[in-house]
């Protein structure tokens, strides 16, 4: 049997090294979607990526946390 549950939060993080995609801190670590839900994107894993919190904000011009994921 296959399994096509959609990626954990944490098997992301370990994918990527655990560590951001921009600054590649450690640090309070969230999984960011590249092509967003609202467009069109999916819970892909080869539409995810490993962001902290303070370049997640900086990305998307927010000060909300990413709670998508937590």
């Amino acid at each position: 049997m296959v399994n096509r549950k959609k990626p954990g939060k944490r098997a992301i993080i370990k994918a990527a090294g655990g560590k951001c995609c921009i600054c590649a801190t450690t640090e309070n670590l969230t999984v960011d979607h590249i092509i967003p839900l609202s467009e069109g994107g999916t819970n892909n894993a080869d539409n995810l990526r490993v962001m902290c919190e303070i370049c997640q904000k900086k990305y998307h011009g927010t000060d909300k946390p990413n709670k998508a994921w937590k």
